[in-house]
């Protein structure tokens, strides 16, 4: 299997990332004060490969000043560079489901859905944290063990080859059927209104709860797609599935929508496994378990950047006939 020198690398990323980001954003950011010296795609490439290295930013910018300033002349200060990058947060949320493009071959007949939990802290310093306010981070329950954690519920959506075509945010303590309602809701209309509370049939008189804070960003969302989206057991629920299907367009099936028929139920299960390796690699390969944020923006640019990473590198694998998630293996130290 052809592995890429760290040089090599760095080069076809900052080529990807400078193509898609001018081609998407013609003209730099707006900023106050003096001209930047470094480039908005120069700054997106650094944040790229810090998700593949994991180094600490200190060794990160002793290795940039002693092997690549040839590539980044102007290579801004830690601090200089973290403001700029956190900056682009949005910008890089919006890339997320673009990069898909240059992997996906054909148009599939579905995508899948799932929520991932992502911890910001240990969940008895969550409790008493100052970093992030509840409409962004809370207590919830998630993962295959449904174990208690604090942090945030990443929504992804993933199509067949393993490419993620969009994502949202929510606190961990949403149900699943909210990020799904605001990311189906903007696909089929950027300025639509999703559903609330009030809009759902009462339940038998239990207390019917909305989403727990505020559920973004609208950029990372992508676009409406007229196939199905598989997903688990979280999003059951024939008022909701009618709902997705009646008001945006969009097919959800999850295990009960095939009654007893278990030859469906196990094809369901079988097409719905891609997005447990891609869950997998996000953490293993690229610390989605170890963001390391200390604002709103910079949670959201961590988040984007690994997720830009993981597309990227599906597309690297692709050009060098490699396996799609070999994505730790790109390159060699």
């Amino acid at each position: 299997m052809y592995t890429l020198d760290l040089d090599t690398f760095l080069v076809a990323l900052y080529t990807i990332t400078d193509d898609l980001y001018k081609a998407c954003f013609p003209v730099n950011k707006p900023h106050v004060g003096p001209k930047p010296i470094m480039t908005d795609s120069e700054i997106v490439t650094l944040g790229l490969c810090f998700q593949w290295l994991k180094w600490p930013e200190r060794k990160m910018f002793k290795y940039i000043q002693d092997h690549w300033r040839h590539y980044f002349p102007s290579l801004l200060s830690r601090s200089e560079y973290n403001r700029r990058f956190n900056a682009l947060a949005e910008r890089m949320a919006y890339l997320v489901p673009l990069i898909r493009l240059q992997v996906t071959g054909y148009s599939p007949s579905y995508e899948v859905l799932d929520c991932v939990p992502v911890p910001l802290m240990k969940r008895c310093r969550g409790e008493k944290n100052k970093l992030f306010s509840p409409e962004i981070a809370n207590i919830g329950k998630g993962g295959s063990d449904r174990d208690w954690y604090y942090g945030i519920k990443l929504t992804l959506s993933v199509n067949p080859q393993g490419s993620i075509t969009g994502f949202i945010l929510a606190p961990a303590k949403t149900s699943d059927r909210w990020p799904a309602e605001y990311l189906l809701c903007f696909r089929n209309n950027p300025s639509g209104k999703p559903a609330e509370v009030g809009d759902l049939p009462p339940s038998h008189g239990k207390k019917r709860i909305g989403p727990d804070g505020v559920i973004w960003p609208k950029q990372g969302i992508g676009t409406w797609s007229p196939w199905m989206y598989l997903t688990d057991r979280g999003f059951t629920g024939q008022w909701w599935e009618q709902h997705w299907e009646t008001e945006y367009k969009s097919r959800v099936l999850t295990p009960d929508s095939y009654g007893e028929v278990s030859e469906l139920r196990h094809m369901h299960s079988s097409s719905r496994q891609v997005i447990e390796d891609v869950n997998e690699h996000l953490s293993d390969d690229l610390g989605l378990n170890r963001i390391g944020a200390r604002s709103d923006k910079g949670l959201l640019a961590r988040i984007a950047a690994k997720l830009v990473a993981f597309n990227i590198g599906a597309a690297l694998n692709k050009f060098y006939g490699r396996p799609t998630f070999a994505i730790a293996t790109l390159f060699s130290l």
